[in-house]
């Protein structure tokens, strides 16, 4: 199970640092401006390359889902928070096989929405089992991805809220949070089950 729960830190650092890598690769590419999805968009030279990252991506969240859902139920707690991360696991799939601009990336995009409320699946069913540190930090990572939900949802209702031309930090600013959210979960997990069998 170690293993599985050192998914979370390895996924996030793979996730961010591969964002940074494959965007310097495409020529005038802005992270400031652009999305991550326009790295991989139909037409880039990096269209096959993204889509297998994003492959990988979701396979690392898969089976760390598993890890969180097995530890969950290895200490008796709920396994609800590991099915919103499964959740955003196979979203990663769709978005590979769907390339921006196809309709169904940015559907399949909305959907992932659904595994950005693991944080407070974490806050409200795990408690103070790991500790109020723990609780505190899902709550405060909660109320930062809605933040970054609701500024990438913007330009939809309110395009003048701010420039789009910080869309991209906009939105990395949202994955970003995320992503660290779930290297903080691993990292948790596995120094919490370390703890268990060190027990005397």
């Amino acid at each position: 199970m170690k293993n599985l729960l050192s998914l979370g830190w390895i996924t996030s650092i793979t996730f961010i640092f591969g964002t940074f890598i494959f965007g310097g690769l495409l020529e005038d590419y802005s992270f400031v401006s652009q999305t991550v999805s326009e790295i991989g968009e139909k037409g880039s030279t990096l269209v096959l390359e993204w889509q297998i990252f994003s492959m990988i991506i979701g396979i690392f969240l898969v089976i760390f889902s598993i890890g969180i859902i097995s530890f969950a139920r290895g200490n008796k707690l709920s396994f609800i928070p590991g099915i919103f991360i499964l959740f955003t696991g196979f979203s990663e799939f769709g978005i590979a096989f769907f390339p921006s601009p196809h309709q169904l990336h940015n559907v399949i995009g909305l959907s992932m929405t659904v595994g950005y409320f693991s944080p407070l699946m974490f806050f409200l069913l795990w408690k103070d089992k790991l500790g109020i540190p723990f609780r505190r930090f899902s709550l405060i990572v909660f109320i930062l991805v809605i933040l970054g939900i609701f500024l990438n949802l913007t330009p939809a209702f309110a395009p003048t809220l701010y420039p789009l031309k910080y869309y991209g930090f906009v939105q990395r600013f949202l994955l970003f949070t995320f992503y660290i959210y779930i290297a903080y979960i691993g990292i948790q997990t596995t120094s919490h089950q370390k703890n268990l069998y060190n027990f005397p």
